[in-house]
């Protein structure tokens, strides 16, 4: 029999892959008994004999259970697990493959209309981790695979955990981006500094008189502007003249601190 853990783990699996939560307390009823009839599964499950019959119906059609004849009486039976749900996953590549063919196919398209004529800039506001979130994934959806930087690394890692910082570095060598970097002259960024190389990234340390208490991206023609934390608040400016403008302030930063 399966201990609480084994029916929590299995039940969160079987979810994932589109099984209702009745629909999975009859297919383990059915597995763990070997065989079973509509009157067993009732008893065992305290589901009505209908919602068993209607839900043992799409079970058999999706080939997870069959039905068997023992003598005069009929029984449900488990098919293999290995086969069904390794069927199943190959049924769920083959509709990703579809979909990915599909926006593949009309992206160019979806690209065109926003890069018309009539496009105008763009604000987008973010708050909390979930935003964090949403603008690393447009800052990782940029193409040209490469970004500026100008941050104090203390008020960054407070603002998203040390733990997320990580997971950014990682995503970012990953995908093959580059960087260059601005930072506050401090241990952190110091200690970032001496993984410059790993992680695909050149960084200059400005004066220490100077301070940046918010973070800031330039990727492509947009910027990612960072809050510190007690502020919490993320905006992403999407313009042509102002990611050159700014984009030329760091170049002229970057000149400025050459070795």
């Amino acid at each position: 029999m399966l201990n609480k853990n084994q029916k929590e783990e299995i039940k969160n699996g079987l979810l994932q892959l589109e099984f209702s939560e009745k629909e999975i307390l009859i297919y383990l009823s059915i597995l763990q008994l070997v065989s079973s009839s509509i009157p067993g599964l009732a008893k065992e499950t305290g589901l009505s004999r209908g919602t068993i019959y209607d839900l043992v119906e799409k079970l058999k059609d999706r080939g997870f259970i069959a039905e068997i004849k023992k003598g005069k009486k009929r029984r449900l039976v488990a098919e293999s697990p290995t086969n069904k749900l390794y069927t199943l996953l190959d049924k769920k590549h083959e509709q990703l493959e579809k979909s990915k063919a599909i926006v593949e196919n009309i992206l160019p398209t979806l690209k065109a209309i926003s890069a018309s004529e009539d496009y105008k800039p763009q604000i987008k506001v973010y708050e909390g981790d979930k935003g964090f979130r949403q603008v690393w994934d447009e800052i990782f959806s940029y193409e040209g695979k490469n970004f500026l930087s100008i941050a104090r690394i203390e008020t960054f890692t407070a603002f998203a955990g040390e733990g997320f910082l990580d997971e950014i570095l990682k995503r970012k060598v990953a995908l093959g981006f580059s960087s260059r970097a601005i930072n506050e002259d401090s241990p952190a960024a110091l200690g970032l500094k001496t993984k410059d190389a790993r992680e695909n990234r050149e960084t200059r340390l400005a004066p220490k008189d100077f301070q940046f208490p918010s973070t800031e991206i330039i990727f492509g023609d947009k910027i990612a502007m960072f809050s510190t934390q007690k502020e919490n608040i993320i905006v992403v400016i999407e313009s042509k003249d102002f990611s050159e403008t700014h984009r030329a302030y760091f170049e002229m930063l970057w000149k400025f601190l050459e070795k």
